[in-house]
């Protein structure tokens, strides 16, 4: 079994999925680590060297080669459903959940780290509207599950999951 979390940035899907994989006891990726530890790059520096589309290609292939391993919880970057291929990719996939969040709530948790985020600009509440609104639909044509994250800690946020979904 593969579990997926997709969603926007700052909506928790690191720390959820940590704690996660450890009480299921399955291995846990965060893509956008794996890229970066492969890159020797952060992702900022992966985008103003070499693009998105760059980012992209590599965001795909290694998505689809978590894919061909079980016992996974795997943490997507927030724009992985950026890419058609992605999108596809995922819908083929029995337990992809989305962790969705207000706006208001993306915005509190993103506002200490924007700048280690490479799609975001100076005004924040506008750039995240504008990607949220872009990439919305995105995240409901390739989720089975959603579970709203807002005004929850990142256990209960898990119980969630591990009741309703798993």
């Amino acid at each position: 079994m593969r579990i997926i979390l997709i969603g926007f940035m700052g909506v928790g899907k690191t720390s959820v999925g940590r704690l996660l994989s450890k009480k299921l006891e399955f291995d846990f990726i965060d893509m956008d680590l794996e890229i970066e530890k492969s890159q020797k790059l952060s992702i900022s520096e992966i985008f103003n060297i070499y693009g998105e589309s760059y980012f992209r290609n590599l965001e795909k292939n290694l998505l689809r080669d978590l894919l061909k391993k079980d016992n996974l919880v795997i943490s997507t970057g927030g724009g992985v459903v950026a890419s058609k291929e992605n999108i596809e990719i995922l819908k083929g996939e029995e337990n992809v959940i989305f962790l969705d969040a207000r706006e208001e709530t993306i915005i509190k948790n993103v506002s200490n780290d924007s700048n280690k985020r490479p799609l975001l600009e100076k005004d924040l509440e506008s750039s995240i509207h504008k990607l949220l609104k872009y990439r919305y639909e995105n995240y409901i044509k390739c989720c089975n599950y959603i579970v709203n994250v807002d005004f929850k800690n990142i256990e209960d946020i898990v119980k969630i999951i591990e009741s309703e979904v798993l």
